[in-house]
């Protein structure tokens, strides 16, 4: 595994980290995610990305149970819409109470990076979700407030108000453009970056063919009425791992680790096989020109 500095933030992490959208699901007992937790650690994973609404907070509790209070592994987390009515509160009141309860089931004293999930630039601008922030580092339960955007335009205003050390973008080889506008900003701002959906919801893995159905517990069915359109554009890029070698899922990840500015991607995994293809794509660099070149060919022709 290759380590990167998370931004100005003062610690390296690894640049294949762990999504956690998954972890913890009913279909199978805790003890085998907390086994895959270990797993990724004795892997070199030392980034874990969650949120209070994973499994609504049985993401959270499953880290809890493996990682605790180490100090050795850091861990992301996120405060989410109202699960009740699915408004989006980020008042610094409601964010006050909603990190108590994450740390509650992370069995953690401080959260490494601790996140708006999803906000608008509209809900950035008119929330006071800053001052608890401010309130949270102060007290030492939080290390850096981020924001997994949506938007370069969020990126921009963030950086420029100075109100973030962390930031998370979808960035794949299907979905690229906002993550190119937001990595340069992030960099020269010292701010961390995530890679969410690195591989477009498991669509980039290679394993679907246009027209065939998709088990109803994939996770693609999360892109809802434009997986159909994501697996049909992916079909475009399977030609690749015969052309250069590689899994289309090493080849997937690769890319989005290349940029300069991405501190890691964090992909998801629900069996040690799939942690294993993961964390092999971890090279140090990304791509090589010659695949990038492909991919951009590739990329080129794709309808916008």
């Amino acid at each position: 595994m290759y380590y990167r500095e998370f931004g100005d933030a003062g610690f390296a992490v690894s640049e294949i980290g762990m999504g956690c959208n998954r972890l913890g699901e009913p279909a199978m007992p805790d003890s085998h995610w907390v086994a895959l937790v270990h797993a990724a650690i004795d892997m070199g994973v030392n980034l874990f990305d969650t949120s209070e609404s994973y499994g609504w907070g049985r993401s959270e509790e499953i880290l809890g149970l493996a990682i605790g209070n180490r100090t050795d592994v850091y861990v992301a987390t996120k405060v989410s819409r109202i699960r009740e009515t699915n408004a989006r509160d980020f008042s610094a009141t409601r964010i006050l109470a909603q990190v108590e309860a994450s740390l509650r089931r992370l069995q953690r004293e401080r959260i490494d990076i601790y996140q708006l999930h999803s906000p608008s630039l509209e809900d950035l601008k008119s929330f006071d979700w800053p001052e608890a922030m401010t309130k949270l580092k102060e007290q030492g339960k939080i290390r850096l407030a981020g924001v997994s955007i949506n938007d370069a335009a969020s990126a921009r205003w963030l950086v420029e108000q100075g109100l973030v050390g962390a930031m998370q973008v979808a960035y794949n080889m299907i979905d690229y453009q906002t993550g190119r506008e937001v990595f340069p900003v992030a960099r020269a701002a010292g701010v961390g970056t995530m890679v969410r959906m690195p591989m477009a919801q498991g669509i980039l893995t290679g394993k679907f063919t246009p027209g065939e159905p998709v088990a109803e517990d994939h996770r693609a069915n999360l892109a809802g009425k434009h997986m159909t359109a994501m697996i049909d554009l992916a079909e475009r890029f399977k030609p690749l791992a015969q052309q250069f070698g590689l899994p289309l899922t090493t080849i997937a990840l690769r890319y989005a680790i290349t940029p300069v500015g991405v501190s890691a991607a964090i992909p998801g995994a629900r069996t040690v096989d799939q942690l294993k293809q993961n964390v092999s794509a971890s090279n140090g660099k990304g791509l090589e020109a010659e695949v990038l070149e492909a991919i951009a060919a590739i990329q080129q022709e794709l309808p916008e």
